[in-house]
Formats: C-alpha cells, structure tokens, sequence
C-alpha cells in the first residue's frame, strides 16, 4: 500500500531544499496526471512565503497529436494555469511545439524524408526532444540547474526500469540528465505500481478541476500513454492513446483503431491515411533511388572516373526521398482529409507549414506552377496572382537567356531573407542554390 503522505512529504522536502526550479513533464496521461497533482497539492498547502521557486509544467504539442485527445489535453494545461492563478501559485504551464523547419509535414511533404521506422526514427528528435532541451537549457542557462519531474514508473517496462538505474546517483534520488549538464531527473512515483496509480486518481480529486473517471474510461480503450520525451531512450508511441496519428514506426496504430471499434468511425480516413503513408514507404515508386548524399558522391566518383557503392541496410540498397510526384500526392490527399474535418474545426497542416513547403520545393528544383496545381481547390487566388508573375518572369528570363528554373529559385531565397533584419547567410544560401541547379542539370 503506498503512503501517499510520505510521498507528498518527500515532494515537499526536495522543493524547500533549493532553488532549483522544477519541469514537469504533463502528457495528460495517468501517471504525469498523477505526479501533477501530488505536486500541486503539495505547493498548494506550503505557506504563502514557501511558495519560492517555479515550477514549469509543460505539455508537448507535435502538431500530429491524437486528435481525440489534443484537445483535451489543451484544455487541461488551460484549467492548470487558470486554477494555479487562483490559489497564487508559481506554476507556469507552456505547451511546446516544434520549429517550423521541423514539424512532421514540412520534413516529410516538404523534404521528402520518407515515412519514419524503426531504424530511419527521425520524428522523436525533432518534435519533442528539441522543444523540451531547448527549453530546459533555457532554464539552466538562467538559474544554474533544474529539476525534472517524470511520472515514469520501473513497472512500465524492463527497458524503462534499466533506464532509471543506470543514471541514477548513488545514495540519491535524483538522476543525471542523460545530454544536459545542470538537468537532474526525478521520479516520483517510479516504485508505483498501475494499481497504485488509478487508487490515487480516483480517490484525490482534481485540483484543477478535470474528471478522472473521465480519464480512465479514456484508458478502457487503451491503456498506454506518450510520455514527455527527453532523450532516444524512450520507445516509440504510435501504438498509444497519447500518442501521434501519424505515426508508422509501430506496424499497427491500434489507437486509433481502438478508438474506431469504440465508436469514434469519424477518425477511420485518418486511419485510412496513415496506413496508407506507411504503405508506401518502402515502394521503390514513390522514392528516389538513392539518398542525396549518395546522389553527391555519385556525381563525384564519376567525375574522377572512381567506383561508387551504393548505401545499403540489411542487404538491401537504401532508397532516397519521397519523389516531387509522391509529395505532390500526399499533400493532395492531406489537403483533402483536412477539408474532410472542417465542421469539426481540426487542423491537420497549417498555413505556415504549407508555405514552408513550397519554399522547400522550388529551392530543390520543383516548379512553382506544380506546387499550384495541387493547391488548386483550394487556393485559387494563388494561381491567378501566378498569372502576371510567370508573364514578367518568361519576359525577364528570355530577354537575359536565364533558366525559369534558376530564377524561380533565387527569388525564392530573396523572399526568405526580404523579413530579416540582418541578412547573415544569403550569400551562402545563393551559392548552394546554384551549386544544386548546376548538379541538376549535369
């Protein structure tokens, strides 16, 4: 039986120890739940002048969420902070996303990284671990070190209970984090059994106001979550209720199809989509054939006459990036599915990352007027504004015997660099601009 008190005692010795400022890692999961509100009532009882460090509650948005659950969790972070200013407590709660240059759309639409598996897991880095260390360096940069708090649990899994021993300090019950100095992990609950876990939610109740039983009925369907990530040691979790839709490292999304059995059938295109996205990943007709840095060395050994071997994992040649014409394809039906959920108010690709696209497209050598047509239900206006542009730049190109191409691409650059104030870069974004038109053409 765990002592709930002794927990909450020893929460409440470790936050009047220092000034250490403390991150909590909030999924919307049973267990960050569980370690959220332990904390909160901990900080919530200490006297007013206790009440002396921060504590950073943050929540990871991928902007590829469930989105049976994405706005659930939103509106939990909303009820946190609204309750936390109420009781004049110092909790700030952040949700984090990732930079526009590495969303999961502008990677795989834009840039052609093929749909991530196992071994090619280029999503995790870029759209949690990123936000997360970019922040916490931010912290430690400001107050020296700080504390992270993890609702994981040595019952999850053998490899998490490996993990949590390894990096632990002897004698103590904080961890090294495993990439940032001046980080410490800490762990709560990690002797808490599942059990343990679901005693305590349904006997305390939520401090800000959420309904547990909710929760745990959300669980019944499926009972895994996504926790925070903070390094590559935590295991993929599209197969969870909390984690991305998109995801195709698992080999099937039962989450979404738990949800699908239980009712929810409006999420079934989604599942329809996503299943297709990992189909063709390994389809030589939607790729490249090679890797652009074997496309480079390729160019290289023919020019000096040398042998070339091709990448390979596991005996088989290693193929390059979603085609222009399988980009061009899975925007298209994107598009679609998103305007499939207008009633429902679900954003699936935003503006933003639509333009970052674009950019990313004719800086490889795609023709804005492809990019257009598969823009064309839906942004007409763009296709009329094209109208007079490729007028004046046919006219400008054939007058100065110019490549469209070239130039498409340069204006491009120019458009990037035109908001900046310092324009640090251009130079070199012009010559690699030039140095891929030429390798194109060769």
């Amino acid at each position: 039986m765990i002592d709930y008190n002794k927990i909450i005692k020893e929460l409440k010795n470790l936050y009047l120890s220092d000034q250490r400022p403390w991150i909590i890692g909030f999924s919307g999961g049973k267990d960050s739940t569980c370690i959220t509100q332990l904390i909160y009532y901990m900080i919530k009882n200490l006297p007013s002048d206790k009440r002396t460090k921060k504590i950073h509650v943050l929540s990871s948005d991928t902007l590829v969420e469930s989105p049976f659950i994405q706005d659930r969790i939103k509106k939990s972070c909303s009820k946190i902070e609204a309750q936390s200013r109420k009781d004049r407590l110092p909790i700030k709660v952040e949700i984090l996303r990732p930079k526009l240059n590495d969303t999961f759309w502008v990677n795989l639409i834009g840039r052609g990284y093929p749909s991530p598996n196992r071994w090619f897991r280029w999503c995790t880095e870029r759209l949690k671990i990123n936000p997360m260390t970019k922040y916490t360096v931010d912290q430690v940069k400001e107050n020296g070190e700080v504390i992270i708090l993890l609702g994981a649990r040595k019952g999850e899994s053998a490899s998490r209970a490996q993990t949590l021993r390894k990096y632990a300090i002897k004698n103590f019950r904080l961890r090294r984090h495993l990439n940032i100095a001046g980080a410490f992990i800490y762990t709560p609950i990690e002797d808490w059994s599942f059990k343990d876990v679901w005693v305590y939610l349904l006997q305390a109740q939520s401090p800000w106001g959420d309904n547990n039983r909710d929760l745990l009925s959300l669980y019944r369907k499926c009972d895994s979550e996504c926790p925070l990530v903070i390094d590559k040691s935590t295991p993929a979790c599209g197969g969870s209720r909390f984690g991305c839709w998109v995801c195709t490292v698992v080999e099937r999304d039962r989450a979404l199809e738990g949800l699908i059995e239980n009712g929810e059938t409006w999420l079934n295109p989604l599942l329809e989509f996503r299943n297709w996205l990992k189909d063709i990943r390994n389809n030589a007709e939607f790729r490249e054939s090679m890797r652009k840095s074997d496309q480079k060395k390729k160019r290289i050994a023919d020019y000096f006459n040398r042998d070339f071997s091709q990448s390979e994992h596991l005996g088989h040649k290693i193929l390059g990036p979603f085609t222009f014409e399988a980009r061009h394809e899975i925007l298209r039906r994107l598009l679609k599915l998103q305007e499939m959920y207008q009633n429902r108010k679900l954003s699936l690709i935003s503006s933003e990352e639509v333009k970052a696209i674009e950019t990313i497209w004719v800086y490889e050598g795609d023709n804005i007027s492809s990019f257009l047509d598969v823009l064309n239900d839906n942004r007409k206006a763009l296709k009329n504004n094209d109208i007079k542009y490729r007028e004046i730049l046919s006219e400008v190109c054939n007058k100065f015997e110019i490549p469209e191409k070239l130039i498409e691409r340069l204006v491009l650059v120019e458009k990037d660099f035109s908001k900046l104030s310092r324009r640090t870069g251009i130079h070199s974004k012009i010559e690699k601009v030039l140095e891929e038109y030429i390798h194109s053409i060769q």
